[in-house]
């Protein structure tokens, strides 16, 4: 059996954190380490966190991706897996990624992060929200199952790495920098596969305010790496916000042109019909704050996206770009 050395940056160890490390410690495999990665010391550990298989490490005020940096370092694992601190896998979770090692070819593997069934109202709402095709693209199948596949990227909170696979993380980078993980995998002649039954649970943030917060991050710091490593591939992440400047110059013609404000008119029609219908839920309220949050999220990843492109990006890698 091949060690795995399990990966959790954290600011400190919390509620949340403690759930993560107690269901490493049940999980279906025998072979693996857990390196905990925190601003602080963690005083007053539960008895069971006395466990051999875990090595909690002082890094102070840094950003996860440096964090993840340094445990990489300190791992002793053929493997390492990258989970989130406010998540936590299910029992299988590395048995069924192992499987897919067995090809030479792959070198990542991650699922699905799917939301807890004891989130509150918003925490669903942004799990539904980034769920739905229309509203995620192809990025979608990171927030419920899909079909077994290769992809091109998968985030850091669920994924199975090679050692031979993996490289440093850009740690000016406050998010994205799991996108150019997988990238450089592929360049190294790696495959990254989904896979279903590789899952995690992860919490979502709990009011709309963080989701938009988090969704505007999300689109500056892809436009950085657009900047960074430019190939005509990552033009689809433009896509929102060519389509807010799109939406913004038809807004400012139609004062001008009677059929554009018409055509306008049909489009902002459409385009809320199909957000809506695809984010029908049984429960009404649902479907009306899925839809409403769909709308809101395209609108914060395009403008996040068209600040990443206007900005330069900071060099400092440990102050946080916010």
């Amino acid at each position: 059996m091949k060690k795995i050395s399990i990966i959790i940056p954290c600011k400190r160890v919390d509620l949340m954190t403690e759930m993560c490390i107690r269901k490493c410690l049940d999980l279906d495999y025998s072979d693996y380490e857990i390196l905990v990665l925190s601003d602080e010391i963690y005083k007053n550990k539960p008895k069971e966190f006395s466990d051999k298989k875990i090595k909690f490490i002082v890094t102070g005020e840094i950003k996860p991706s440096s964090k993840r940096n340094i445990g990489m370092k300190s791992a002793k694992g053929e493997f390492f897996a990258f989970i989130d601190s406010d998540a936590y896998p299910t029992r299988d979770w590395l048995k069924n990624a192992i499987k897919c090692f067995e090809d030479d070819n792959i070198g990542i593997v991650g699922g699905p992060n799917l939301t807890p069934e004891n989130a509150n109202i918003w925490e669903r709402i942004s799990g539904y929200t980034l769920s739905n095709l229309l509203v995620s693209g192809m990025a979608c199948i990171r927030y419920k199952t899909a079909k077994r596949g290769f992809v091109k990227e998968l985030p850091s909170c669920n994924y199975i790495s090679r050692r031979n696979a993996s490289s440093e993380y850009d740690s000016s980078f406050l998010t994205a920098e799991d996108s150019e993980f997988c990238f450089n995998a592929i360049k190294k002649g790696y495959k990254v596969m989904y896979a279903p039954d590789v899952v995690v649970y992860h919490h979502r943030r709990d009011t709309l305010k963080k989701h938009l917060k988090q969704m505007f991050v999300y689109g500056r710091d892809i436009a950085w790496l657009t900047k960074k490593d430019f190939s005509f591939d990552k033009i689809y992440y433009s896509i929102l916000s060519l389509f807010i400047i799109g939406l913004l110059s038809f807004i400012i013609l139609a004062g001008y042109n009677p059929l554009i404000r018409k055509l306008l008119l049909f489009f902002i029609l459409f385009y809320f019909s199909i957000i809506f219908l695809t984010s029908i839920h049984e429960d009404f309220k649902v479907t009306l704050l899925v839809t409403i949050t769909g709308i809101l999220t395209h609108f914060s990843y395009g403008l996040g996206y068209l600040q990443g492109i206007s900005l330069k990006r900071p060099t400092n890698p440990e102050v946080s770009p916010h």
